[in-house]
């Protein structure tokens, strides 16, 4: 959602979180993308998800007071955009929960208190410079979009789901770390990250950690962590901070309990600490 290249020179993140940039809003509003609701400002457009074809209301910026009644900013929103059937709503991870905005997307930024080295049985990772492995990453970044989408109850189909990941492999910041067999070389897993992405919100430029996946058994733990620590490592070298997500399934996933708000707390115990959350909403 929020990889597209901003205009001007990219910030630093901020420690406390991805606030909103002046600049953003003051661009919204040349644009007529702001609207006021009792006196307070949001940001609002339709966006058309490109995996599942659904057509949202996204709304990248509310007032906080506004999202202390999310009810009332949602039938604003739905109002405006008469065509969407649904809205995704961003909001600080300080902003209490409310049951009219299911969680969608958790943005984390890995930060830990001290870098830690790859694990002493951890599988031999490397960067794909020479593509060697496009024909399996791209598999693994269909399957990792299926899996979100079905986790959501909505319907991606392969032929999607395909082509939303060859425009991440057509990206020309996506660069990918790989996971081989210890023996034979066979890759049993990838990370891909974009390194230019950037935050229109806030104003800043970040390495996105779009995908982890592990298709080999066994040493998933310490295969997962040398994956980050050379994804943190090449972040550094760009002087840029890196960014990971975690999708939530819909409230009734036959899982029980949200099982992703389980992976943002083991995230968080890793190091990792939420920026920004994505929230969902129907149309009544």
């Amino acid at each position: 959602m929020n990889a597209a290249p901003g205009t001007g020179a990219p910030a630093s993140a901020p420690e406390s979180g991805f606030d909103v940039d002046p600049a953003y809003l003051h661009a919204a509003r040349e644009a007529g993308l702001a609207h006021t609701l009792d006196g307070r400002t949001y940001v609002a457009d339709a966006y058309l998800e490109p995996v599942t074809g659904e057509q949202q209301c996204l709304v990248e910026y509310a007032h906080p007071a506004l999202l202390a009644d999310p009810p009332r900013l949602l039938a604003a929103v739905f109002s405006l955009r008469p065509a969407c059937t649904s809205a995704v709503v961003r909001t600080m991870p300080d902003t209490p929960s409310h049951p009219a905005l299911g969680p969608l997307t958790t943005y984390l930024r890995y930060a830990p208190a001290a870098e830690l080295p790859p694990a002493a049985d951890a599988p031999p990772v490397g960067w794909d410079d020479g593509r060697l492995h496009d024909a399996s990453v791209a598999d693994w970044l269909a399957r990792a979009l299926t899996t979100a989408a079905r986790d959501r109850g909505q319907d991606a189909g392969p032929a999607a789901a395909r082509d939303a990941a060859a425009r991440l492999m057509a990206d020309p910041s996506r660069r990918s770390c790989i996971v081989r067999h210890p023996h034979t070389g066979v890759p049993l897993g990838h990370a891909t990250v974009l390194t230019d992405a950037y935050d229109d919100v806030s104003g800043t430029a970040f390495v996105e950690l779009v995908d982890i996946l592990l298709d080999g058994p066994g040493r998933t733990r310490a295969a997962t962590g040398t994956l980050v620590h050379a994804c943190a490592g090449l972040a550094a070298e760009l002087g840029l901070p890196l960014l990971g997500n975690v999708s939530h399934p819909r409230p009734d996933h036959p899982g029980g309990p949200d099982p992703a708000a389980r992976v943002v707390a083991a995230l968080q115990a890793g190091g990792w600490r939420p920026t920004h959350l994505y929230r969902y909403a129907e149309r009544p």
